[in-house]
């Protein structure tokens, strides 16, 4: 259970990626989850990533609702969902060294990618929708971070900002609710993981606070050179910390 400059630490990493998902629809799992992978197991530190960043959703999507379309985001939504089993069970049966390291590797991978503003020219392919939903929801149900996966399917459909928001506001919710079920369905939901989560949500309360405060004064861009440079430095010293432990 986290405790004393552990609790701190999580508690402004929780509060800064709520923070970036409150104003963008996604990021928080790249920015919490390398630094909880510092002081806890990979499965407690991805369910707790993922029902925080369930509980914030809730929020975004009553915000923006008025600009979902759910005919568009349908089959993103179905791919999503299909990948929500395969991932719970990798989760449950990955070794644990070798899931901080995958953690830590995809996340370096994917915030060189928003960095650069990478964009993949298959998202605007028909298929595309249940594609990219089924390998977001799966990376995101066992390692929270694939965010960036389904917001470059969205961005890529050139929506306004505001449907791009709900959109990926209810496709994450939807998969991380279902995920939620599975995580209690394979023993991953303990006490000490709802104790932490309890612990965490002051972290999440301010940082959606501070998000319904900044989202229409502050230019996107700033919160993402933020949760790039939170997530880059956390997968380093994650890194590090295995390398280590190895010498």
């Amino acid at each position: 259970m986290l405790s004393g400059l552990e609790l701190v630490i999580v508690l402004a990493a929780v509060c800064l990626g709520a923070t970036v998902m409150g104003t963008v629809s996604f990021g928080m799992g790249l920015v919490i989850t390398p630094v909880m992978l510092l002081f806890l197991e990979p499965q407690p530190s991805v369910v707790i990533a993922n029902t925080l960043i369930g509980l914030l959703l809730c929020l975004v999507l009553f915000q923006t609702r008025r600009h979902l379309n759910l005919r568009a985001v349908g089959g993103m939504a179905a791919g999503g969902l299909a990948a929500v089993p395969l991932g719970v069970l990798a989760l449950s049966n990955a070794n644990s060294t070798l899931l901080r390291v995958t953690i830590a590797v995809i996340i370096l991978a994917l915030c060189l990618m928003a960095l650069f503003n990478i964009r993949l020219p298959l998202a605007r392919r028909r298929f595309a929708g249940p594609v990219f939903g089924f390998l977001a929801s799966l990376s995101v149900t066992t390692l929270s971070i694939g965010g960036p996966l389904a917001a470059f399917y969205v961005m890529a459909q050139g929506w306004p900002a505001s449907a791009m928001r709900a959109s990926l506001a209810f496709y994450f919710l939807l998969a991380n609710a279902a995920a939620f079920g599975f995580y209690l369905w394979a023993g991953l939901v303990d006490r000490p993981t709802l104790t932490n989560i309890g612990l965490l949500l002051p972290g999440l309360a301010l940082g959606m606070g501070l998000s319904s405060l900044l989202v229409r004064r502050v230019d996107a861009r700033v919160f993402r050179y933020i949760a790039i440079a939170v997530s880059a430095a956390g997968s380093l010293m994650l890194l590090a910390k295995e390398l280590a432990g190895r010498f």
